[in-house]
């Protein structure tokens, strides 16, 4: 008899260690699908964005702000050079084109209240939570208009933390769940011009600590989940 139990256990683990076996490889596959994805969106784009950096619009001098590119609507590319990185961001996020590379939450670079979500997938926005204060951040549009930022604090949050996003004063706010979805890294940064200072003045962080989580009803547009996206 217990013989058997011991034979049903060693059974029940080799399922057990096979299951995360084909997991890891499922996610390092779509991790690697993504980047591949994300580098042909962004070559595609690249031909398409002026090669002569503009300068920052007001937003009161409005242009076209979306391009399409392999029949996805594309509104410029991210670069964090400290990470190697650069992505191009799509318009308006959806479980399609999250898988291709990271997409606007809501606002925009010109009206200084960019929010862009996307994947912890490795080559995506998967080691934001390793980059310090002062990390420099760029948003280039489909016009060639540069945005320059440095990071103000990586924090996480919850995903009802929505009016810390909307309220911040950051200009540019990037963000991915954990792994395990429950909560969300997030990045805020200020804009800086081209020799590093500060446009616009402003009291540090730009973001103040979050209480405490309270039972509360749910907010109407919780942070998304880049696993299982609300």
């Amino acid at each position: 008899m217990h013989k058997k139990i011991g034979v049903l256990l060693i059974a029940i683990g080799a399922v057990l260690i096979l299951s995360a076996l084909l997991l890891l490889g499922y996610n390092r596959l779509e991790s690697d699908r993504a980047a591949q994805n994300a580098e042909k969106l962004l070559h595609e784009v690249h031909e398409k964005i002026p090669k002569e950096p503009q300068p920052a619009l007001q937003p009161e001098e409005p242009q076209a702000s979306v391009i399409e590119v392999e029949g996805y609507p594309c509104i410029g590319t991210l670069a964090i050079p400290d990470l190697e990185l650069e992505l191009p961001v799509l318009d308006d996020w959806s479980y399609k084109r999250l898988k291709v590379a990271p997409c606007r939450q809501f606002g925009s670079a010109q009206t200084d209240d960019l929010v862009i979500a996307a994947h912890n997938y490795k080559r995506h926005f998967g080691l934001l939570k390793t980059l310090p204060q002062g990390t420099p951040v760029t948003f280039t549009d489909v016009n060639g208009t540069v945005y320059n930022y440095q990071i103000d604090r990586v924090q996480t949050l919850q995903p009802t933390d929505v009016e810390l996003v909307e309220n911040s004063e950051a200009e540019l706010v990037l963000y991915t769940c954990t792994y395990g979805g429950k909560t969300r890294v997030t990045v805020f940064c200020y804009r800086v011009d081209a020799e590093g200072d500060p446009i616009y003045e402003h009291e540090r962080p730009l973001v103040p600590t979050p209480t405490p989580a309270q039972p509360a009803e749910p907010a109407e547009a919780p942070l998304a989940d880049a696993d299982g996206w609300q």
